[in-house]
């Protein structure tokens, strides 16, 4: 049926489908949108809707079932939208649950025993849009909302095929003798016999906005940290005009309250807007204003008390400004928290993989864990949003004399970035007045040279004044942001290559991967394709982010240290060789050919006409030759090279340097001189890379393992030695870039491989596998690497940063390797040859990944450990408040 060109007073609305034991009636409907009030719009287009059922109901289809089985064997009801909207308004239409014809002398199920379910299918694409859920009722319930849009032609036309599913609740029970049951109804014999259950399907059309103020996403009980929980979206509109450009100047209160149905769970949350409460409670009452259009998600947290897995009700009621709009009831898996000890998953490997998704096996965790897909690393995990944050009814919240501002009716926020931008919701231009009483209610971001395209801060007038010229907003509201992260991110587990075999590593801000050993913390960062687990030194006391987990005070930690009585140098950088957790050091005097460097030109040096180099030290002093030593800065020497062309870039002349630099020429007005490099340095970039020398790191850590882990035990008396298994610690020196494999020379950078997977391409790309080359596979015994460790310890790498949330300069201090201190990594980065360094990754306490870390800074170490795959654990849960204690095989 097509219907053209009409308009009514009224919204018009027809389809009705009872559902009976028996008999199913064959319904049509449609709708078209007229205008309300006095203004009528009539619609230029067609809108044709269908409704058919695909089946007979018969009666064993509407006994009780579970989930699974009621989604695929329920009642279903087919139905579709097509049609085309050439007017220049959206048609909006919403899909509702409505009660049925009531049946004399027949039973009536009740509404809270039936589950309903709606599929959407565009394209062949389907998408489950509602369900399954318990109505409190069936008095018009909205469960879908969806728009035809305007100026669309007859080619463009919409097909939109929906399946409404319902079936009875598996927890119904039909008995003659039971009288009280927890949980669902209960029904005699007779009455089920003499049962039925009648809803109808209301479409709605109209122009005017429809909320769907409260969705639960569908599917299974979702886990994060060992806890079920489930996601809740509030909105106060969600249609594509609202998202577009909606801004409401009169606010709207969503509150949301959240109970269970037998007392028998708690509840914690975290939402969208920042908001965390770990604290767990009987019942939640969310509250929510909205000044402008938007959605916020709430990830609902559900423990049961008595840590017992098993399946609950939660209630949901949902008021808006004051108004009760939805009361549903969603049915959840829950799960006791020590779900490994539970379920008698005991050894350590097997609990990491089945606590993920809460699986009844390690081949289905494993599966579960594959099908995420592979991690977005190129963000931070968790990933962070930009959220507005008001401060309402500010005096004097901003002042300025003489100018004009930019004033707009709507404001949006740029949630990647912070900045706001105004604009009004007719399209008109923005305004640019001075300050008056003519704005109240408007936004701006002050005065017209601050823009109003990226603005960093908002105000709402509410009220102004001018004194002599200065224009005043003297109250009004303050609109800024915050920081949240998303509760979308990635947490858990996922999955990828070693080189052995399939590794699964933690990624986010996770909080259940703790273990107690030795007398110390540690926070398992993954499994390795052996099954043995590797873990990172988390301090001697409990802490969810680390704390300051170094076991060092901050030192030298990577290059050669010499003792202070031989050589005022303390740690060595200018040589790429440095990179290495154990490094070569085959070097000769070499001068480097021409080339141009960076330099300051605000510092004053000394600098000199004569050098020597001191064989037994390996470092260059300045000396008088034929003239006095003198102090300039480079800008101010700049006719005086030819005669005092030697310098080491240092204040004092005791200082000696690792590298002389002489000055060849400095060309006038060029910011960069032309040197030559005096240094010892590597002959060769094989030389760089052979291990005869270990990196002061090495020894800090080896030390420290020797004094705090050898010779020590556990509770039951065995060695904390024997749980420590050998493993890769991987030192990749490997040089992927063709314009700088030099990796020798110091007048040339040189680019490491980490650089291009993980910094300076579009698509960051961590691995798991080291390079090939065992030289760079460190490892206590050659069946794992080179075999050169004196203890099975090594640090972390940068990829296994990457891998667990961080990014080069992004701030994550929400991921579970983020500490409270710096530290260092064992991944090379480049060797530059403006600041004659070497450089490898640390991680920064603010959680970023830092690459042009010099391998002579002063930072801490977290080592680095595997433990055998076959430990068990003896108790707890993996949190930081009960860390999984262990015991061997």
């Amino acid at each position: 049926m097509f219907f053209n060109g009409e308009f009514m007073k009224k919204r018009l609305f027809l389809l009705v489908i009872p559902l009976l034991l028996a008999i199913v009636g064959t319904s049509y409907a449609f709708f078209i949108y007229y205008g309300e009030g006095n203004n009528h719009v009539a619609i230029a287009g067609n809108l044709y809707m269908n409704v058919t059922d695909d089946k007979a109901v018969n009666l064993s289809g509407l006994y009780p079932m579970t989930d699974e089985q009621g989604i695929d064997n329920g009642v279903k009801y087919n139905f579709s939208v097509s049609g085309y909207n050439m007017s220049s308004k959206d048609i909006n239409y919403g899909v509702y649950v409505i009660d049925g014809d009531e049946i004399e002398n027949k039973t009536k199920l009740r509404y809270t025993d039936i589950k309903v379910y709606l599929e959407e299918t565009i394209n062949g694409e389907t998408t489950v849009v509602y369900g399954p859920v318990n109505l409190q009722d069936f008095n018009k319930s909205l469960i879908h909302v969806n728009t035809v849009n305007a100026n669309t032609s007859k080619d463009e036309k919409i097909e939109i095929d929906y399946t409404l599913t319902m079936w009875i609740d598996e927890r119904v029970l039909i008995s003659d003798t039971e009288t009280n049951v927890s949980g669902r109804s209960i029904y005699t014999v007779d009455e089920f016999k003499n049962s039925y259950t009648s809803l109808k399907i209301f479409v709605e059309g109209l122009t005017e906005k429809i909320d769907m103020p409260l969705a639960i996403e569908s599917g299974d009980t979702y886990v994060e940290n060992n806890n079920a929980y489930f996601i809740v979206k509030l909105s106060n509109d969600i249609t594509s005009n609202a998202k577009a450009k909606a801004m409401q100047l009169n606010s709207d209160t969503l509150n949301l309250q959240i109970s269970g149905t037998n007392n028998d769970i708690l509840f914690s949350y975290k939402d969208s807007e920042g908001n965390i409460v770990e604290e767990t409670s009987e019942t939640l009452d969310l509250s929510y204003t909205f000044n402008n259009s938007k959605t916020v998600e709430v990830q609902v947290f559900v423990i049961p008390k008595n840590d017992a897995n098993g399946v609950t009700d939660v209630n949901l009621k949902l008021t808006k400004n004051g108004e009760i709009i939805q009361n549903i009831i969603k049915t959840l898996d829950v799960y006791g928290s020590n779900y490994c000890l539970n379920n008698g998953f005991n050894r350590l490997y097997d609990c990491i993989l089945v606590s993920d998704s809460l699986a009844s096996d390690v081949e289905t965790a494993k599966v579960n864990i594959a099908n995420k897909g592979k991690a977005n690393t190129n963000a931070t995990a968790p990933t962070y949003t930009y959220v507005e944050d008001i401060t309402t009814s500010v005096e004097n919240v901003y002042s300025y004399a003489g100018k004009k501002f930019y004033f707009a009716n709507r404001y949006e926020i740029n949630e990647s970035t912070g900045k706001f931008k105004l604009y009004n919701d007719d399209g008109s231009s923005i305004i640019t007045d001075v300050l008056s009483d003519n704005y109240k209610g408007y936004y701006t971001c002050g005065v017209v040279g601050n823009g109003y395209n990226s603005c960093t801060v908002v105000y709402r007038v509410l009220s102004t004044s001018v004194d002599e010229d200065n224009y005043t907003i003297t109250l009004g509201d303050k609109i800024t942001y915050k920081i949240t992260s998303s509760i979308r991110s990635e947490v858990g587990l996922y999955k990828a290559s070693d080189d052995y075999g399939d590794s699964y590593f933690y990624r986010g801000d996770v909080t259940n991967n703790n273990v107690a050993l030795g007398g110390y913390y540690w926070k398992i960062v993954r499994t390795n394709g052996d099954e043995s687990i590797r873990m990172i030194y988390s301090g001697s006391v409990p802490n969810a982010r680390g704390g300051s987990a170094n076991i060092n005070s901050r030192s030298y930690t990577y290059s050669s240290i010499y003792p202070k009585d031989s050589s005022p140098i303390t740690a060595r950088k200018a040589d790429p060789t440095y990179v290495g957790y154990m490094y070569g050091k085959n070097f000769t005097r070499q001068i480097s050919a021409e080339t141009k460097t960076s330099i300051s030109s605000l510092t004053e040096y000394y600098f000199t006409d004569s050098f020597y180099f001191d064989e037994k030290k390996q470092v260059f002093y300045l000396e008088a030759g034929e003239k006095e030593p003198i102090t300039g800065t480079f800008s101010a020497m700049r006719d005086s090279f030819g005669t005092y062309p030697y310098t080491c870039k240092k204040t004092s002349l005791d200082d000696g340097c690792e590298v002389l630099i002489e000055v060849i020429s400095f060309a006038t007005g060029a910011s960069s001189p032309t040197v030559k490099y005096h240094s010892y340095s590597s002959v060769d970039k094989a030389s760089t890379r052979t291990n005869e020398n270990s990196s002061n790191a090495k020894e800090i850590i080896e030390n420290w393992y020797a004094t705090n882990i050898v010779n020590k035990t556990d509770d039951s008396g065995n060695f904390i030695t024997k749980y420590v298994v050998d493993g890769t610690f991987c030192n990749d020196r490997s040089i992927t870039v063709t314009d700088y494999n030099s990796g020798y020379l110091l007048n040339k950078n040189t680019y490491y491989a980490s650089r291009a997977r993980l910094v300076s391409s579009s698509e960051v790309a961590p691995v798991l596998e080291c390079n090939g080359d065992t030289n760079d596979m460190f490892s206590r015994t050659p069946s794992y690497g080179n075999g050169l460790l004196s203890y099975s310890i090594g640090l972390i790498t940068a990829d296994e940063l990457v891998l667990a949330g961080a990014k080069a300069s992004a701030t994550n201090e929400k991921f579970y390797l983020a500490s409270n201190g710096y530290y260092q990594t064992m991944t090379p980065y480049a060797y530059d040859s403006n600041s004659l360094s070497a450089m490898i990754y640390r991680l920064n306490p603010n959680g970023s990944l830092y690459v042009t870390n010099l391998v002579d800074t002063s930072i801490g170490l977290r080592p680095v450990i595997n433990i055998s795959k076959d430990v068990l654990i003896s108790s707890g849960d993996g949190s930081v408040e009960n860390p999984y204690h262990l015991t061997l095989n």
